[in-house]
């Protein structure tokens, strides 16, 4: 559900984006705290099941501010431990552009934990976040923060209750791509078929997948 995550962080600084115009601000700043928690039938991230095919929970908080600025927490469950996210960041829009910029920290303390990525337990990994949007568009850089060359490149556009997404993730030598189709059958309820493709991957993580998550705020 990173690859959620992802889009949920997007969604959040468009939105608080929207009260950090370039008119003068208000003259008494607003702030906003929300909570969110979902089920899903697999970890989806970036076109891969990084939770082996076994069901997940999640949940977190997110902090708004009208001057753009955001942070939050996200805790979920994994194939083998857990892993806890920490991210902040700035949105601003004029008219129907926007700009996000934002640090991620992935934390996975449990003993076990094991993905495509190597990671040992008690792991920390970090990137930088730099979104640009036009209307239901957007284009999203997801830049590791000790190795350069790990960049994660994705557009994605919203058709009322359905979205489009395509990505490429570049891992040093080697590379691939996802796409995937969104469809937000109510307000809680959503799916996504994804298929990855590329030298970076074994044929079995090349086949198509299909993410069901229940998701609610309050």
């Amino acid at each position: 559900m990173k690859k959620a995550f992802q889009l949920k962080s997007l969604l959040l600084s468009m939105a608080v984006a929207g009260a950090a115009t370039m008119s003068v601000a208000p003259a008494t700043a607003q702030a906003e705290v929300s909570y969110n928690a979902a089920v899903s039938n697999m970890y989806l991230w970036r076109g891969q099941d990084i939770s082996d095919g076994q069901g997940v929970v999640s949940g977190g908080i997110d902090y708004s501010h009208d001057s753009g600025l955001y942070a939050g927490v996200w805790a979920s469950s994994e194939a083998a431990g857990t892993e806890t996210d920490l991210y902040a960041g700035y949105g601003f829009s004029s008219g129907d552009f926007g700009l996000n910029l934002a640090y991620w920290a992935y934390f996975y303390p449990s003993d076990g934990v094991k993905d495509s990525f190597d990671r040992d337990d008690g792991s920390l990994i970090s990137e930088y976040e730099v979104t640009l949007s036009y209307a239901d568009l957007s284009a999203t850089a997801m830049i590791d923060t000790e190795d350069t060359d790990l960049v994660y490149y994705s557009l994605n556009y919203g058709i009322g209750d359905f979205g489009l997404h395509a990505g490429m993730y570049e891992l040093g030598d080697d590379d691939y791509t996802d796409v995937s189709v969104s469809y937000a059958a109510t307000e809680n309820l959503s799916f996504t078929l994804s298929k990855a493709q590329g030298d970076a991957l074994a044929d079995e993580d090349e086949k198509p997948m299909l993410n069901v998550t229940y998701a609610f705020t309050f």
